[in-house]
């Protein structure tokens, strides 16, 4: 119990060191949290796909760039879908020090049709798990692959601002 206490409270504290900075927060909503968190990926009619091995690579390329707090915000806005409008809030966390220190790693990647993907991942901050295990998704846009904005408007959520960020709306 207190491992999961503590835990947990670690996990909070990484997400307000994502976005102590950021002059915009995420989910105007409890709604739109569990709808980010709890959305079912689309579904094919046939059963999910092992990725490729390039694939595979170029979904967690694009969620190591994303959730490394030392890459440029312009490189994570064209790494997450509706990057522009996440640009202005990852120049504000590009601001806080403290968020230098987030980093992920992806543990599987499973495709659900040709431009989505189901990723598992464990939100790290200064090199430690703070939320292992996550589930969350990517996307192809063009030949990019990229972090599913739900997927990030999800974490925000979890440190609960109560300010809107309207790519999360």
């Amino acid at each position: 119990m207190r491992s999961s206490r503590t835990r947990r409270t670690a996990a909070l504290i990484g997400l307000m060191a994502l976005t102590a900075t950021a002059v915009i927060g995420c989910g105007d909503s409890e709604e739109d949290a569990a709808a980010a968190t709890s959305a079912p990926a689309a579904t094919s009619s046939a059963a999910p796909a092992t990725a490729s091995a390039e694939t595979e690579k170029a979904i967690t390329d694009a969620y190591v760039t994303f959730f490394d707090g030392t890459a440029p915000p312009a490189t994570r806005a064209g790494l997450v879908e509706k990057g522009d409008a996440f640009k202005p809030f990852l120049e504000g966390m590009a601001t806080d020090p403290r968020a230098s220190g987030t980093s992920v790693t992806v543990s599987a990647v499973q495709l659900v049709d040709d431009k989505t993907a189901d990723v598992t991942y464990t939100l790290l901050l200064g090199g430690n798990p703070v939320l292992p295990d996550q589930s969350g998704q990517a996307l192809k846009e063009g030949d990019t692959w990229k972090v599913a904005a739900m997927t990030f408007c999800a974490l925000l959520a979890v440190q609960g601002s109560g300010q809107a960020v309207p790519a999360c709306s």
